[in-house]
């Protein structure tokens, strides 16, 4: 075996996962894995070269062809991309152009081609190139997307379709992808999933080991690591085929509009000190607090173990239930026809704890009621809010039953709370402006900001904390942590919890008029709105 290398998606090292085993054509070769993200690769460590060799290679495996799949990845292109990048879907005169890179003879841009598209492929595998452009009549370029004279800027979306595995740099590969990439287009590629139930059941006899071309082998984490190295803002992973639905990655990433920012671009202080919570201002004395409030002074969250009775979270599930999607109610105030929900969000307990930390009551005003990992990306929650909110404004996560590691468990960053003020009005100069009015423009924010919170956690060398808990747990956290939805490992896997924003009272009277539950915790009330409807439900974003 080789000496343990630097991870390139991560910087970890590299330490052996299977020693040498039988692999085609008589040979031998080990497997390492990064000890930090997880990425794999073939040892020896050599990129299959497909520059040269003949057709009869491609063209007399018709076993290995999989033409049905063509429709599969397309629609999930473009679902990801009217979710991730609107603009790029926006009906006009122009057209869309899509660059397939490791294209192979062309038949997803054939594909994509005949729904409207303008199409160009790149694949070094120079016969097969040919052909293409030849027989399909495509504008394939016989070449790495390294050494491609395709135009910087030049494209919205870059797919690369089972490609990354076969590089020799997977890091310099993504950027070579995103220089293609128009600022704010996307970037989907499909690889194995190493991370597969499939891959630990069955070790070297997992297919995708066993092959002889394949040099590297990804997880979701250590994929979304290598985008990130490579310049890629927010990112999107699906898991898919295999008796799990596991054994496949499909990844998206965005192009950022803008490739840096600076506080000074995106926040501000507050005018004055009194404007901000009692425990966020600069003058406390520590003296009267509770050991609570320090904690939730200094790291910005509190986490309350076995705090909600299990008969009021029992009432509120046998309610839950009869809703048929993990993404729960279409509705981010079913708490107006669910009573289940204010006796859990509304806990007389909980509800003294929030007044405890903001210093004034606090007034439920959202529910999100997936059972399924949002995997949205670094964010903030006090932006989200108008400026003046200033951090008058906390969050909770109900575990509703046991939180396991491979669910895709709530990730966030203690002390981020402290950062300087970010402000929505700065961060909408940073968002497109056909979806600066829509519920969208949070996600195009992340383009921008996901990128700044990585660099920012490296810098100050910051811990992710995973939130794994047990039926009653809770989770406050302040407006102002970074936090995030991470990727389930096991696709399968129910998150059973429910997440509920709160509003001080006097900090956002336009949402209208507000009522006194039984519990004596406070909901925002709108008269026109009417209970939810259990059969009209939306997946989580």
């Amino acid at each position: 075996m080789t000496e343990a290398r630097t991870c390139p998606s991560c910087g970890g090292r590299f330490k052996t996962a299977y020693e040498p085993f039988d692999i085609p054509l008589g040979q031998k070769a080990g497997i390492e894995a990064c000890d930090q993200c997880g990425l794999a690769q073939r040892v020896p460590g050599v990129a299959f070269d497909f520059t040269d060799i003949g057709a009869e290679h491609y063209m007399n495996d018709w076993q290995a062809l999989e033409l049905s799949g063509l429709s599969f990845k397309y629609d999930r292109m473009v679902d990801q991309a009217r979710d991730l990048a609107p603009w790029v879907m926006k009906n006009g005169p122009w057209p869309r152009h899509l660059l397939d890179v490791g294209s192979g003879p062309g038949y997803f841009l054939f594909h994509a081609r005949a729904h409207g598209w303008k199409v160009s492929g790149v694949d070094p595998w120079k016969v097969i190139a040919n052909w293409g452009s030849k027989h399909l009549d495509l504008p394939i370029e016989a070449s790495r997307i390294e050494d491609s004279q395709q135009a910087a800027k030049s494209v919205e979306v870059v797919t690369a379709m089972d490609v990354i595995s076969f590089t020799d740099d997977p890091v310099g590969f993504l950027k070579a992808c995103r220089e293609k990439l128009k600022p704010g287009g996307m970037l989907m590629i499909s690889t194995p999933n190493f991370d597969s139930g499939a891959r630990k059941a069955q070790g070297p006899d997992w297919p995708g080991l066993s092959a002889n071309a394949r040099r590297w082998f990804f997880t979701p984490d250590s994929l979304e690591r290598a985008a990130r190295a490579a310049g890629f803002g927010a990112c999107r992973v699906q898991l898919a085929g295999g008796a799990d639905g596991d054994e496949e990655l499909l990844f998206y990433a965005q192009s950022p509009f803008k490739a840096s920012v600076g506080w000074a671009d995106i926040a501000e202080e507050a005018p004055s000190d009194n404007m901000l919570p009692p425990l966020d201002r600069k003058q406390v004395d520590e003296n009267l607090l509770s050991d609570e409030q320090r904690h939730w002074r200094e790291h910005g969250f509190l986490i309350l173990r076995n705090f909600i009775p299990h008969d009021v979270i029992d009432a509120y599930c046998r309610v839950r239930e009869k809703v048929p999607a993990p993404g729960g109610w279409d509705d981010e105030t079913p708490y107006m026809g669910v009573e289940e929900i204010r006796d859990l969000c509304l806990y007389r307990p909980l509800v003294d704890k929030l007044t405890s930390l903001i210093g004034e009551e606090m007034v439920m005003n959202l529910n999100l009621t997936g059972w399924k990992t949002t995997q949205r990306d670094w964010h903030q929650d006090d932006y989200l809010n108008p400026d003046e909110v200033r951090g008058r404004y906390v969050a909770c996560w109900f575990a509703l039953d046991t939180i396991t590691p491979d669910s895709g468990p709530f990730q966030f960053v203690p002390g981020t709370h402290q950062w300087p003020h970010i402000k929505k009005s700065k961060i909408l100069n940073f968002v497109p402006e056909e979806v600066r009015q829509t519920r969208a423009w949070p996600i195009h924010s992340e383009r921008v900001l996901t990128p700044f919170f990585e660099e920012m956690i490296e810098r100050e060398n910051l811990s992710k904390v995973d939130f794994t808990a047990e039926k009653g747990d809770v989770l406050i956290w302040h407006a102002r942590l970074l936090h995030r939805g991470t990727v389930a490992k096991n696709p399968d896997r129910l998150r059973k919890a429910i997440i509920t924003h709160y509003t001080a009272l006097d900090a956002m009277k336009h949402y209208g008029a507000v009522e006194r539950w039984d519990t004596g915790g406070l909901y925002f009330v709108e008269p026109t709105k009417r209970a939810p409807d259990p059969s009209r439900v939306v997946e989580p974003v």
